[in-house]
């Protein structure tokens, strides 16, 4: 790998099949381990939060690298099941040292994804990105020399409640309109937005109706649009229709 290529690292973060590399278990505990070293060079006590979708996979992903940042000494904080722009919102307000994603966005549900925010919100910067490639191929060519901690953190499941908490309140502060009148159906795609949008619509008093909000590990993919046909007909009622993300 050349100092300018970056191998692992795409627009949106890591992403490949699940339990395929560079998403084995193997891996992904060594991606959480660059990264914890990476965070210890500019912070002694680095603190991360991490979330993820519905996916089947996203569950063990997350705990892997939550294991291999805990191996370096960093401190994890998991928002469990949370919208990208949440983790993104909590790195940035709870002042973290960076914020995870586990996610493939709307990629079929055997793929998944590792997206990494800096505490300020924003996308690691590329050389960071590039900094963290290097030290997992490095690991990489002798993982047993790199063990796992002891003490396992705490599944990232269901994760803090209070994190996710947050994020729905910030964002039900900023709707300054009384919305009390407006009936609306809300499509979650069987995605994250099935752990947000029940509780933010209720917030901010909207009278909401919920569609794809089961999600079962594998039909996040199968996300309805408006033109779908459940959603479709169920606009008949004269509801207004919001189509939530997938995943």
């Amino acid at each position: 790998m050349t100092s300018q290529t970056r191998q692992l690292f795409g627009t949106d973060g890591i992403r490949g099949v699940a339990g395929e590399f560079p998403l084995t278990p193997e891996s992904t505990y060594l991606i959480g381990r660059a990264l914890g070293h990476d965070l210890m060079r500019s912070s002694p006590k680095p603190r991360v939060v991490i979330g993820q979708d519905t996916r089947e996979s996203s569950s063990w992903i997350a705990d892997r690298v939550m294991i291999g940042l805990v191996s370096c000494g960093v401190e994890v904080h998991s928002a469990g099941t949370i919208t990208t722009p949440g983790v993104a919102y909590l790195a940035r307000s709870r002042k973290y040292a960076a914020g995870v994603v586990i996610s493939a966005s709307h990629n079929p549900w055997t793929d998944n994804g590792i997206k990494v925010f800096s505490g300020d919100g924003y996308k690691l910067p590329d050389s960071h990105e590039l900094a963290i490639e290097q030290e997992i191929f490095a690991l990489l060519q002798n993982p047993r020399a790199h063990s796992e901690p002891s003490t396992a953190p705490a599944p990232s499941l269901p994760g803090e409640a209070g994190l996710r908490r947050a994020y729905i309140e910030w964002l039900a502060t900023n709707v300054s309109a009384d919305l009390s009148r407006l009936r609306v159906l809300v499509d979650c795609a069987h995605g994250a937005a099935t752990a947000e949008a029940p509780e933010l619509f209720r917030d901010c008093g909207v009278q909401a109706t919920f569609l794809s909000a089961s999600p079962d590990g594998k039909n996040g993919e199968k996300g309805s649009s408006i033109s779908a046909s459940p959603l479709t007909e169920m606009r008949t009622e004269r509801c207004s229709a919001m189509p939530m993300a997938g995943w």
